[in-house]
């Protein structure tokens, strides 16, 4: 599985991109977000990982800003504690 980690800002952990969502990755202890498509509109993800397929956002372009508002709304992997224990992710 290839995955790529990308920085929006030179300031900001990077991101994690690869087609299939995952649960862990480098860097999210720290709060860096995975984006993945492979399953179209059929889940938007969960708090820290981010379906960013076009169908999502309406085949329209997105801002860094505007993943990381839908990403807020959505509920936290119930793998997480499993994937990463210790870790809230609820207050993030």
């Amino acid at each position: 599985m290839d995955f790529l980690e990308v920085r929006d800002d030179p300031e900001r952990l990077p991101n994690t991109l690869c087609h299939y969502p995952m649960v862990t990755w480098n860097h999210s202890k720290r709060g860096a977000l995975q984006l993945f498509g492979h399953v179209d509109h059929n889940w938007k993800g969960t708090r820290n990982s981010v379906n960013v397929g076009v169908d999502v956002f309406d085949y329209k372009p997105v801002r860094f800003e505007d993943i990381q508002f839908l990403a807020k709304t959505l509920p936290v992997n119930m793998h997480w504690p499993d994937a990463e224990p210790g870790l809230d992710l609820e207050s993030r």
